[in-house]
């Protein structure tokens, strides 16, 4: 059993506790279990730092600093505002902006009770650390104490190695696998952790800053597997809780409207959250609660959207596939069951290649030798070049990738040279 409990600080919270209490007893009785949470009301600008790290006290660089100035510009201009901000944690944290109505504040505590109990019962939360967002900070400190060792400068070439890399952090390695061998009998899906390992001439501290970053990337692995599921379960939970409210008119006619923006479609891409509620929608009618808490509790995107996404679902979200011809962008695809499979394709390894290691000692001269495992989709080689030259800035010898273009093998290359 979950330990029930919910808790605010920041200025008006004691006012927003009540709703706040009323809302987790709610959830409850409708048969949601969220994992205890604390909010925190804050100004916008520390949402938007929050929002552009992904934890409070993370370590610094300059990728986190350019995500917050663009999130704030929009902010600013009123192109673009973060209404909920919640880290999955025990208890969780999540953040309220104190310029919100009270109505706008009670929205997006209802949306995350939906994300508290998402993240206390889907089974690929259960290795993601809730411990990570206090380990962020002792990372950050370490990194700290790098910079002022070895310089900025020195510790930023890793790190942007480092983070271009960490979507090739294998999620589903066994914590209890070996580390391959410098040659592994079978291509090794974890490029970040065999560099960490295998590396010549990284120095100790390089290899903790890509033990740090490969730490991070896997406890918001989760998130990323299950972004879809995720946002509408929190979609089908304030929609339900709200309601039971018994709200003023005037409210309900906010709560519509703020609903509507959520689930607002976009031409040039599909809106996770409206997917995510309307195939949870039907789940709901046609299975009932208990096989939507199965569902919710054993699968992730891919097998959420393979399974579930029916006519119905693409319909009600206005689903297509488009392409540009010419100087125009026109909609080439609108058959339900072939869009749907091209959005299962897209979130498999949250839409990031696959990358393996083949050789770490090709040609017996210590290069590196990395294979594409082909899906059909091909790679941008300019942007695959642009990787290898950073893996090359790890490695420090010459590395070497094997994927597919223009329907023929190739072989992309990097000279190595760079000791430090």
């Amino acid at each position: 059993m979950s330990r029930p409990g919910v808790t605010a600080s920041g200025p008006g919270a004691e006012g927003l506790l009540p709703h706040l209490e009323r809302i987790w007893a709610v959830a409850r009785d409708l048969g949601f279990d969220p994992l205890p949470t604390h909010f925190e009301v804050v100004p916008a600008p520390v949402v938007y730092e929050v929002a552009a790290y992904g934890l409070p006290g993370r370590f610094t660089h300059w990728s986190h600093g350019k995500a917050y100035h663009l999130l704030k510009t929009r902010h600013d201009y009123g192109l673009h505002r973060i209404y909920e901000l919640v880290i999955h944690a025990d208890p969780c944290q999540a953040f309220l902006l104190e310029s919100n109505s009270l109505f706008e504040n009670l929205f997006v505590a209802a949306h995350v009770a939906g994300h508290a109990d998402f993240f206390h019962h889907n089974v690929f939360f259960r290795r993601a650390g809730r411990e990570m967002a206090g380990l962020a900070a002792v990372h950050a400190e370490r990194v700290r104490r790098y910079e002022y060792d070895h310089g900025v400068e020195a510790v930023e070439r890793v790190l942007d190695a480092a983070l271009a890399l960490e979507p090739h952090a294998d999620p589903w390695l066994a914590e209890e696998q070996e580390i391959p061998p410098l040659r592994p009998e079978e291509p090794f899906e974890d490029v970040l952790l065999f560099i960490q390992h295998h590396a010549p001439h990284l120095e100790d501290w390089e290899r903790d800053l890509l033990a740090m970053v490969r730490a991070e990337r896997l406890y918001f692995w989760p998130q990323i597997r299950t972004k879809v599921m995720n946002e509408g379960w929190a979609c089908i939970a304030h929609s339900r809780i709200l309601r039971r409210l018994d709200l003023p008119d005037g409210d309900y006619t906010e709560f519509a409207r703020l609903h509507a923006a959520i689930q607002a479609s976009s031409p040039f891409a599909f809106n996770p959250y409206a997917v995510g509620y309307h195939t949870w929608e039907r789940i709901l009618a046609t299975r009932g609660w208990d096989e939507a808490r199965f569902i919710l509790e054993t699968e992730d995107d891919v097998a959420f959207l393979r399974n579930h996404l029916d006519r119905q679902v693409a319909e009600a979200c206005d689903l297509y596939i488009y392409a540009r011809q010419g100087d125009q962008w026109v909609i080439v695809e609108d058959d339900w069951a072939r869009v749907r499979d091209l959005l299962v394709l897209s979130r498999v390894r949250g839409g990031f290649p696959l990358i393996a290691v083949v050789d770490g000692d090709y040609r017996g001269r210590g290069e590196l030798l990395l294979r594409h495992i082909f899906d059909g989709r091909e790679l941008d080689l300019d942007e695959a070049r642009q990787a290898l030259a950073l893996v090359e800035r790890l490695w420090r010898r010459p590395v070497h990738l094997e994927t597919r273009a223009g329907g023929h093998d190739v072989v992309l290359s990097v000279p190595g040279g760079d000791k430090g």
